[in-house]
């Protein structure tokens, strides 16, 4: 990129226009795929181009119309074919999807040697990625591609241990002998979602990123991408946050690590959300719902990790209420007296969490899944309309 042409001086007066300098910004982009120095010299033919133009009197916008987009022009100069190691990086990245048939043998969750299979595949995928000699955005692609199959099986694997046997809850006294007996555990909802999302993980974003790899235009809008990639992200970290905090020993093992996680991939969501926010061209709507839909999405995870608490039954004092010996009898027993007074789980029984978070479950899923699926969405959909 040559800076002072994108910078402008006085004299080039078309280049200093803000509608120039987004149409260039988009151009370079475009034309990442072009070899030097023919992408330098095109570059300058259009500057040259558009002051010889507007110094006749034409105005920057009607020049920029005339030009057209910038994809075209760089369509128009035909693009380098893909390079061996490239097109071997897309290969193996449009494969690794099938290693998911290595989770149903022989059960689920797969076994060590399974687990291993999967891992050293996604390890020689992201090698080949990483010498690919694709752009920067390309290969952070491919990467992210190489990693989730292994990382998406891992959370699926610890949601199940962080959900094996009884999770936590609380024993709210309810009268003499009598003790309500509430259950703490991961909302079924995001149960089912966040399963879904680790799905779309592991198998969509490999393919999604060989096809980008095969390709040598690179017209992906980063920022929008990353929007698109909320949702699942989103859903996945409240699934896998929500199994840690219940308490199990696994849980309790990972809570920091995955915490750290998430905060992180918090933080480049907001870098990527300022980048889309501070860039130029974009209309001040566009940029206000980006601006919420990074900062909300965060929120909307807390909100949906937090636990959903279920009645257990009653449980009534042996000495007092003489119970039958078998746990099952005990349990149906528990259950049925004063069924009515265990309709209601009292505030007393609700898990733990922020102070902020509504205590209503309904409320807490449907800010979550505002905040996590439909701003982001309506942020990209946004963001990619204001780029045409």
């Amino acid at each position: 990129m040559n800076e002072d042409l994108l910078a402008g001086s006085s004299e080039n007066p078309a280049v200093g226009h803000p509608l120039t300098l987004e149409w260039l910004a988009r151009f370079d982009q475009a034309a990442a795929a072009l070899p030097q120095p023919r992408r330098a010299e095109l570059r300058e033919e259009l500057v040259e181009h558009l002051d010889a133009v507007v110094a006749g009197g034409e105005d920057v916008a009607e020049a920029l119309a005339r030009l057209g987009d910038p994809a075209d022009i760089v369509a128009a100069e035909g693009l380098p074919p893909v390079s061996p190691a490239r097109a071997r990086a897309a290969t193996g990245l449009l494969l690794l999807p099938l290693t998911g048939l290595l989770y149903l043998t022989p059960a689920l969750p797969p076994g060590l040697l399974n687990m291993a299979a999967i891992a050293l595949a996604c390890a020689v995928v992201l090698t080949m990625v990483l010498r690919s000699g694709a752009a920067p955005s390309a290969r952070a692609l491919g990467a992210l591609g190489a990693l989730a199959p292994v990382l998406a099986g891992l959370g699926g694997i610890l949601d199940k241990v962080f959900q094996y046997g009884p999770g936590p809850g609380a024993q709210v006294p309810l009268g003499p002998g009598k003790t309500l007996s509430v259950a703490w555990h991961t909302d079924p909802w995001l149960t089912t979602l966040g399963q879904l999302a680790l799905l779309l993980l592991g198998l969509g974003l490999p393919v999604l990123a060989g096809l980008r790899l095969r390709r040598q235009d690179p017209r992906v809008p980063l920022g929008a991408f990353t929007l698109l990639l909320t949702p699942v992200v989103g859903l996945a970290t409240a699934l896998l946050l929500s199994g840690a905090h219940l308490g199990t020993s696994v849980g309790t093992l990972l809570t920091t690590p995955l915490t750290v996680l998430a905060a992180v991939a918090a933080a480049l969501l907001l870098a990527v959300g300022a980048l889309l926010v501070t860039r130029t061209g974009l209309p001040t709507a566009a940029k206000a719902l980006v601006a919420l839909a990074v900062v909300t999405a965060p929120v909307g995870v807390v909100l949906l990790a937090q636990h959903a608490s279920s009645v257990g039954g009653i449980t009534r004092v042996a000495a007092q209420h003489p119970l039958p010996a078998d746990y099952e009898e005990r349990r149906a027993v528990s259950a049925r007296v004063d069924e009515a007074m265990a309709q209601t789980v009292p505030a007393g029984a609700q898990a733990p969490g922020p102070a902020w978070v509504p205590a209503d479950r309904s409320i807490r899923l449907g800010l979550g899944l505002l905040f996590v699926v439909a701003l982001p969405l309506l942020a990209a959909w946004r963001a990619g309309v204001a780029r045409r």
